[in-house]
C-alpha cells in the first residue's frame, strides 16, 4: 500500500513510466513507442522513478 500512495506523488511521465514497466509489463522499447521517444529515454526515465520511490519511502521510515 505505500508503494502505491508514493507513487501517487510522483511527476509525470515517471509515474506512467514506472506503472507501464511494472505493472502493465511492457518492454522498454514498447514504452517509448507509445511516448515517442526512444528506449533510453525509457530506461532512464524509469531508473528516475524507481530511486525516487525509494528515495521518498526510505524518508518516510
Amino acid at each position: 500500500m505505500q508503494i502505491h500512495k508514493h507513487l501517487h506523488c510522483l511527476m509525470e511521465p515517471y509515474r506512467e513510466v514506472f506503472m507501464l514497466r511494472v505493472f502493465g509489463e511492457l518492454s522498454f522499447g514498447e514504452i517509448a513507442g507509445i511516448f515517442g521517444r526512444l528506449e533510453v529515454w525509457a530506461k532512464v526515465t524509469f531508473y528516475r522513478a524507481k530511486n525516487k520511490l525509494i528515495e521518498d519511502m526510505e524518508d518516510k521510515i
